[in-house]
């Protein structure tokens, strides 16, 4: 089998998903891909590289998933949506999703122009729930906030009962979405001071 760097990338995310970020080594891609290590240098520049590319291709992925999540749904409900799209992708890659975290400390202007994507996306729901739109940046870091913080802790429980969890999730955003309306509802809506 001729060893390509899609290849070279497909194999560390299978790595990282089945061992963790930690299991990702040159070595043991090599090892995988039954080539010796220089090889590798073929396809990319550095470990460092490949994780990246790895976080890459995880995230665009993942973009993918939430765009198709939002088709047909606007307001909170296309939020939820792409609430739940989050946590199954998180669910099905949790290596991957490692590897995006770590990418977002190491990560290039491409890693920025990817994220850019996501929130770009995000901010379009915001918009299709009515809400004011001076508020929009502050809500928009409340949801991926919340959002990243309980999916890194409860990816445990969703690997073991995915439903179960993903129920919490909605709840926990509708809560969420709930207080969000209180204090950046329309203009009319009177808001806490």
């Amino acid at each position: 089998m001729r060893v390509t760097r899609a290849a070279v990338i497909e194999t560390a995310g299978q790595i990282a998903d089945r061992d963790g970020l930690g299991g990702v080594s040159l070595k043991a891609v090599a090892e995988a891909l039954h080539i010796r290590t220089p090889s590798l240098y073929n396809h990319i520049s550095s470990l460092e590289d490949l994780l990246r590319q790895v976080a890459h291709g995880g995230m665009r992925t993942m973009n993918a998933a939430l765009e198709r999540a939002a088709v047909g749904v606007s307001g909170e409900e296309a939020i939820l949506a792409v609430c739940a799209a989050y946590f199954r992708c998180t669910a099905q890659h949790p290596g991957v999703y490692e590897t995006i975290q770590w990418a977002t400390w190491h990560g290039t202007e491409e890693t920025a122009q990817i994220f850019g994507s996501y929130l770009d996306l995000m901010r379009t729901l915001i918009r299709s729930c009515g809400l004011r739109p001076e508020g929009a940046e502050e809500i928009l870091d409340l949801l991926t906030g919340a959002l990243h913080g309980y999916a890194a802790m409860q990816l445990r429980y969703a690997l073991t009962d995915l439903p179960a969890a993903q129920a919490r999730l909605r709840r926990a955003m509708s809560t969420l979405l709930a207080g969000v309306r209180q204090e950046y509802g329309p203009e009319d809506v009177p808001q806490r001071g």
